[in-house]
């Protein structure tokens, strides 16, 4: 089973619990997904740059501008970094922004896909599936009930014979 590295950036704590579950539903049998989050720009721009992520997620009006969690960044901090980002990355981003006026600039950023809030959690899965490529159906091995039964008569058979 493969493992999929998802970034989340957002410092709202419900919507990224949403979006997490979002996702795992989405690779659901088919991936285990390693969540990574972060409430600060200047950490998603650190760890979306130098780590390998499969998925990145990032709230466009929810982060923190710096380490003291006092101000907010704004939405042309969050273009910037995915700029500065999809420079040293080339992971499929999806932005999230209740400005419609910024949706189109995060596109324009490098995001592949910008959802508006309230979030659609079946619009979300939409969207990661295609770029997660988990469209394929997980092959099950058909389980051989018979394989312990065989197995418990190949015991009598091997004690009779010893007899």
């Amino acid at each position: 089973m493969d493992t999929i590295k998802l970034l989340l950036a957002n410092a709202d704590r419900r919507l990224t619990n949403l979006i997490e579950v979002a996702v795992l539903d989405v690779c659901y049998d088919q991936a285990a997904v390693q969540s990574t989050r972060t409430t600060r720009l200047d950490e998603f721009v650190r760890q979306g740059s130098l780590w390998d992520f499969d998925l990145i997620i990032v709230g466009a009006e929810n982060l923190f501008a710096d380490r003291a969690q006092k101000t907010w960044a704004s939405s042309e901090d969050v273009v910037k970094a995915i700029h500065t980002i999809r420079s040293q990355s080339s992971a499929p981003i999806i932005a999230i922004s209740r400005d419609i006026h910024s949706q189109e600039a995060l596109r324009e950023a490098g995001a592949n896909s910008v959802l508006g809030l309230p979030l659609n959690s079946e619009q979300l899965k939409c969207e990661v599936r295609p770029l997660l490529d988990l469209n394929g159906v997980v092959e099950v091995e058909p389980s051989n009930r018979w394989s312990a039964l065989g197995s418990l008569f190949k015991g009598f058979q091997k004690a009779r014979a010893g007899s």
